[in-house]
């Protein structure tokens, strides 16, 4: 396959519905490709998507997006609650989804750069575009950090897209 082959807005279309069908969404789990991960998957046309991650109050995880049988796109990613505030993973995880629901249509990687939601503010603050990218998000209650999230990532070449 060559990459030119590969149109990037279709691309920023596919990743706001597939992060919209799966975790965001609480979308159904596929069977884990090991144990003690979780996995989602979602499908359309010439694309799939995977999200695989570990962990539940701080986790680490990876999306790769296929094109034709080939991995295209990709993201590593590390984060969650901070010490002390597990107790309020819940609420933190659910502003959270929202903010994943929203995000910038031209660079879906995580959501907007701010949501603010009673005393809950998300904030985003990547650096790059869709092609590559480094980036963090932080939730804040009272204005006080209680979670956090590092992402990297971007296109994939190799021998199989040129």
């Amino acid at each position: 396959m060559n990459v030119e082959e590969l149109d990037l807005q279709e691309l920023c279309e596919f990743l706001i519905e597939a992060k919209r069908k799966t975790f965001a969404k609480d979308g159904p789990r596929v069977p884990s490709k090991s144990q003690l991960s979780k996995n989602y998957l979602y499908e359309r046309g010439d694309f799939r998507y995977e999200d695989q991650y570990f962990g539940e109050f701080l986790d680490v995880g990876e999306e790769i997006v296929w094109f034709r049988g080939v991995p295209v796109w990709g993201m590593g990613y590390r984060g969650g609650m901070l010490e002390g505030y597990e107790n309020l993973a819940s609420r933190t995880f659910t502003l959270l989804k929202k903010a994943l629901m929203i995000p910038e249509p031209a660079f879906p990687i995580r959501g907007p750069r701010t949501l603010v939601e009673g005393e809950f503010k998300y904030k985003n603050t990547p650096i790059g575009d869709l092609t590559s990218f480094t980036g963090s998000e932080e939730i804040e209650l009272n204005g006080e950090p209680i979670y956090f999230r590092n992402y990297i990532g971007g296109l994939i070449f190799g021998k199989y897209n040129k």
